[in-house]
């Protein structure tokens, strides 16, 4: 049987329809299954990418149990499904993950629960992960929240420094006060306060390499004036740098060129390095800014009479003596150095042979005690405990003869052994 060539035959597979006028049945079957292929490799291709949401949708559900456990106070397992999300490629560049694991570590930084994780540790993770989200906001649409919470991590930080300053745990609150710093810097504020502490407790732990670097931070600031330059100085010198303290001493004194416990800090270097030239010279220029100082007067004293210029030392302590009758180095100095004057007098007499001239020198010297004497009663009138003053006395009056009065000095001295 022939088919008619006009006769239309309709074939439906589903709703895909092959008309064919021309076509043999045959081949109209072939587009249908063409057709059928197009369509698996579309459902293919819709099955692939819901795996990918899905995998997506887990990783965000992450994101959501770690928030809906940390409302529940749940910490530990809040930041178990954070510290998933914040390594998924699919979560990892979310702000909103950050934020959330900030929120959830200052939980537990505040807790009183332990999660094996240091108060330190937890209040770092928590900045570092508000700062994460921060950049990660380009929009900032959610900069009050990140901002917001930065500071109450840094005053958390600074609090707790504290508290683990006053336990005598000084490493936990070097870290803490570390933080506090990074936290304020971070919203463009310098906090000299934690910074200062920093040092202090860094000083405590014997971290003294630490302590010197935020010293000088609190130092540029201003911060406490001319004592962080005496500070950092005395780290240099319990590490025997003598280099280094001197070097932060002329520096703090370019800064504060009239403070006294720097000169004074000065002096001891050349004192204890014999540069006596130095120390003179770096005193009189002192002198000319500041007359009135009671301190310079006193240390240039100390100058001359180890330069042997006698004069100069006794019209320096007797200067510092006018400016303050009450200053005990003043007043001890002066009266050692007639003493002194008067042993070396005694000296002299000894080598003397004719009886007379000997005689001589040790009236001589007599007169160069009773100098000295006023001075070091003085002096052990303003410090009775002082024992240098106490020895003085008592080889003072031993050498003029005054018995009973060395007696009391030797009581006295075996008294405060």
């Amino acid at each position: 049987m022939l088919i008619d060539p006009d006769f239309s035959l309709q074939i439906r597979p589903k709703n895909y329809f092959c008309t064919y006028t021309n076509h043999t049945l045959a081949s109209c079957l072939v587009i249908w299954g063409a057709t059928k292929m197009n369509e698996m490799k579309k459902l293919l291709s819709i099955l692939l990418i819901s795996g990918t949401t899905l995998a997506a949708f887990g990783q965000n559900k992450n994101v959501t149990s770690a928030y809906m456990s940390m409302k529940d106070g749940e910490y530990g397992e809040a930041r178990e499904y954070i510290d998933q999300a914040i390594t998924h490629e699919k979560t990892m560049g979310d702000e909103k993950t950050w934020r959330y694991r900030g929120d959830i570590y200052f939980g537990i930084a505040q807790s009183e629960e332990d999660y094996g994780i240091s108060k330190a540790k937890s209040i770092g993770t928590a900045l570092e992960s508000y700062l994460k989200a921060k950049e990660l906001d380009e929009k900032e649409r959610y900069l009050d929240k990140t901002q917001n919470g930065i500071a109450l991590t840094q005053n958390l930080a600074l609090n707790m420094g504290i508290q683990m300053y006053n336990e005598k745990k000084f490493e936990d609150s070097r870290d803490l006060f570390l933080l506090a710093a990074e936290g304020a810097e971070k919203m463009g504020v310098v906090d000299t306060l934690a910074i200062y502490n920093a040092g202090l407790a860094a000083e405590q732990a014997q971290d003294y390499e630490t302590a010197i670097r935020e010293y000088y931070k609190a130092a540029e600031t201003g911060y406490n004036g001319a004592n962080m330059y005496l500070y950092i100085a005395n780290l240099y010198s319990k590490q025997e740098m003598n280099d280094k303290y001197i070097e932060v001493i002329q520096e703090g004194r370019e800064k504060y060129p009239d403070n006294a416990d720097l000169i004074l800090y000065e002096l001891n270097y050349y004192l204890v390095n014999q540069k006596f030239d130095e120390a003179k010279d770096n005193l009189l220029l002192a002198l000319e800014k500041d007359p009135d100082n009671k301190q310079l007067h006193f240390s240039l004293g100390v100058v001359y009479d180890n330069l042997g210029e006698k004069d100069g030392a006794v019209a320096a302590y007797k200067k510092a003596i006018e400016l303050d009758p009450d200053y005990f180095d003043a007043v001890y100095n002066l009266g050692a150095y007639y003493f002194n004057e008067g042993v070396e007098i005694i000296n002299v007499a000894n080598e003397i042979e004719a009886q007379k001239e000997y005689e001589a020198k040790l009236a001589e010297a007599e007169e160069v005690f009773k100098q000295a004497q006023p001075h070091l009663e003085k002096a052990h009138q303003l410090e009775p405990q002082d024992r240098g003053a106490i020895v003085s006395l008592q080889q003072l009056y031993a050498r003029t003869g005054n018995i009973e009065k060395a007696t009391e000095m030797k009581k006295k001295l075996e008294g405060a052994e």
